[in-house]
């Protein structure tokens, strides 16, 4: 009997407003419904399973079918879908929809809330269908695209998802669409898979006319372009990332010294290292021009050039390879070269657990790059965690007249 009490002190507190609001004449308020919401959050207990069908059937006698309670009903379908009582939310939902003295927005407003039951359920073709039948609807149309969305990427289903995507451009107009672009490029990506270039470069183009900031369209174009070993075309491509987004900088200048040195231009190469260091710090830029420099000059050039960085900026990564040149070229005693290979190997596994790429909208951290964050669920906020720049990014450079 305790436990029963206990679940219905929600139903104390609504019936205490409800009559109150009926005394008055006016209609439940918004008081009303935080009064049962927070009475119901802060006493029912999930532990207490076997009173859940009385304390429900008591709800529903506040809950009844007048039109002038559809909030509370509504406020009491959603707490008992996001306790788990999913059968019972959809019950009172099914039970709602059905009556006909509802307007056209009340009846779109419970239909939207079965379906958010359907979903919760993993019963995902119900859902869609109730949100399919919304998507036209003027107060609820976006909100129903958005679910659709979620479904389809949850399916990679991406040409529906892109078909979705491309619905919901009449709610954010003159925005850029990211996501729409990286759906594009999903498709670009199966299209590549099955060998289907032409249809992936149309998917690409289409990609960059929805975000021409999409870095991910532009490095899936470089991509086909160092296939075909067009390497002036992959060179141009590249290096337009840097005016797309300078966070992916470390992510290009590897490919770009392949184009590079097919074109045997490597001094070309080290000038744009120098560049993308001097203008952004990328310390992967500053990196591969010391590389650069141990290859043609030797290790001594190579660790000269780092010392001098050290003393505008240190990273974990800038001072593992300063000792490496520097070791090689001045170590010539047993144990100077013992010592500092422990330090060496301290370092590499210390970097060994830094995260490479970050999520700039929750924080997320990976070692791969992923456009689509599997924790926020947003596309193309992951970027490379270089300690130049970090996961917040920095302006891009102004397109080129």
């Amino acid at each position: 009997m305790l436990e029963l009490l206990t679940l219905l002190l929600p139903v104390a507190a609504a019936s205490g407003w409800y009559a109150a609001a009926r005394h008055h004449r006016r209609s439940l308020s918004g008081e009303l419904i935080g009064s049962v919401r927070r009475a119901y959050q802060g006493t029912v207990d999930p532990n207490i399973g076997a009173k859940a069908d009385e304390a429900f059937h008591l709800l529903r006698q506040i809950a009844d079918s007048n039109t002038k309670t559809l909030e509370l009903q509504l406020a009491l379908g959603s707490l008992l879908r996001r306790s788990g009582e999913l059968s019972k939310a959809i019950e009172l939902h099914e039970r709602l929809h059905s009556q006909p003295q509802l307007t056209a927005e009340q009846q779109h407003t419970v239909r939207f809330e079965l379906g958010m039951d359907y979903l919760s359920a993993g019963l995902l073709d119900r859902a869609e269908n109730v949100f399919a039948d919304l998507a036209a609807s003027a107060s609820h149309g976006k909100a129903s695209l958005q679910q659709m969305l979620a479904i389809y990427q949850s399916e990679k289903d991406w040409v529906r998802a892109a078909q979705c995507a491309q619905s919901l451009k009449k709610h954010d107009a003159g925005q850029r669409h990211a996501t729409l672009a990286h759906l594009l490029c999903e498709q670009a990506e199966s299209a590549i898979a099955l060998g289907d270039t032409a249809t992936a470069q149309t998917h690409l183009q289409q990609a960059l006319a929805e975000d021409p900031r999409c870095v991910r369209a532009t490095l899936l174009k470089s991509q086909l372009a160092l296939q075909r070993q067009h390497w002036a075309e992959a060179g141009i491509l590249l290096r337009s990332v840097e005016f797309q987004n300078p966070a992916f900088i470390p992510e290009i200048i590897g490919q770009l010294r392949l184009c590079h040195a097919n074109l045997r231009d490597m001094d070309g190469y080290l000038t744009y290292l120098d560049y993308v260091y001097q203008r952004y710090r990328t310390e992967a830029a500053a990196l591969l021009l010391a590389d650069e420099l141990a290859q043609r000059e030797g290790d001594s050039a190579a660790a000269s050039y780092l010392t001098g960085l050290l003393s505008e900026c240190s990273s974990l990564n800038l001072i593992r390879r300063t000792l490496h040149y520097a070791g090689s070229v001045s170590c010539d005693d047993g144990d100077c070269v013992s010592v500092l290979r422990r330090c060496l190997a301290a370092l590499d596994s210390m970097a060994m657990q830094q995260a490479g790429y970050g999520c700039i909208q929750c924080g997320y951290e990976c070692r791969e790059l992923h456009w689509h964050c599997p924790t926020c669920r947003a596309w193309g906020m992951i970027q490379p965690a270089d300690a130049g720049i970090g996961f917040i990014g920095r302006n891009p450079a102004p397109y080129p007249s």
